[in-house]
């Protein structure tokens, strides 16, 4: 009798540590996917809220079915130190919302899937093969758009009177930023104008950039797209009216800023639609199929009072065109 009781108590406690044991893999299997999102330390702040809202319409809820881990860089070289506080996190996807996010991270880890929330010219940068086939771990979406440029500058050229001159603010650390600077000078030579290239890699260099531009009789401005560039903005719009330097901008958010217009497909769209490769890849896809979208929409903004000071005028045609 007490070997049948011993045997029943064994089997018992067995039965117990494997019902505890599934429960404990049960609760492994479905834990919270983490997400590392990084941005650069004064992005605009819609852009996160359109990726939230692209989340949220999914059905991914901050705090109960995803967690987010965010942080912030001020230099290219700082978002390094970013993903390895990632990698060491053991992060499900890294959310890189911009391109020296994006960059540090496809040279950190090729394991860890990671999403690009409107980032410049991936392929340009050396982390995709291409735009319909990823083909490594980085997939999402693009604001490459290169025949904006040359459209800025022929809106220049019909807006400044005697126009020769055009500089390009650039950040020599984005390697897709010379393509850029070329597109510009390409199209300069056509329409029988001269380009200079002045690279800012630090906020220091913005006043050192524009006192170069003036001397050198730039007769007006354009910048290359870049997440460090884009952090000065507001440097860059006071700096170009204190200037007197009509400035045409890739983003909104520079007129925003202060600016004086900006001819661009913004980025809100596609921090919004990055929310669909994060859900993608939740459910099983991998990067390297899933193919990288672009800007659908582009928007012209002015601002009346920076075109007044500058005494500017919009031609008919191109003034129909504002969107805000």
């Amino acid at each position: 009798m007490k070997l049948i009781v011993a045997s029943w108590v064994r089997f018992a406690v067995g039965t117990a540590l494997l019902l505890l044991q599934a429960t404990t893999d049960a609760h492994a299997e479905v834990k919270t996917p983490n997400i590392g999102y990084v941005e650069n330390y004064n992005a605009a702040p819609d852009r996160l809220e359109s990726l939230k809202k692209g989340l949220l319409d999914l059905g991914l809820r901050e705090g109960e079915n995803i967690r987010i881990e965010y942080r912030t860089a001020r230099l290219d070289d700082q978002y390094f130190d970013v993903i390895s506080q990632f990698v060491a996190l053991k992060v499900d996807i890294i959310l890189a919302a911009n391109a020296p996010a994006a960059l540090a991270a496809a040279r950190t880890t090729q394991t860890i899937p990671i999403v690009m929330a409107a980032v410049n010219d991936p392929v340009g940068l050396g982390i995709v093969k291409t735009l319909e086939s990823p083909g490594t771990n980085v997939t999402g979406t693009t604001i490459y758009a290169p025949h904006l440029i040359a459209e800025r500058l022929k809106l220049l050229q019909r807006m400044v009177p005697g126009l020769m001159r055009v500089g390009m603010f650039l950040n020599r650390n984005n390697p897709n930023n010379e393509a850029q600077f070329q597109e510009l000078t390409g199209e300069a030579t056509r329409l029988g104008l001269r380009t200079d290239a002045y690279d800012i890699q630090k906020p220091t260099d913005v006043s050192l950039r524009f006192a170069e531009a003036r001397r050198n009789r730039v007769g007006a401005m354009l910048n290359a797209v870049d997440s460090f560039v884009n952090s000065q903005r507001f440097e860059i719009a006071k700096l170009s009216a204190e200037n007197r330097l009509p400035f045409l901008y890739s983003d909104y958010e520079y007129v925003t800023a202060g600016g004086l217009m900006s001819l661009g497909p913004g980025h809100n769209e596609g921090y919004y639609v990055a929310a669909k490769y994060v859900d993608a890849i939740l459910k099983g896809a991998k990067p390297a199929d899933l193919p990288i979208v672009g800007p659908t929409r582009f928007t012209l903004t002015v601002s009346k009072t920076a075109l007044e000071k500058l005494r500017l005028k919009l031609p008919d045609d191109v003034a129909a065109r504002v969107d805000e």
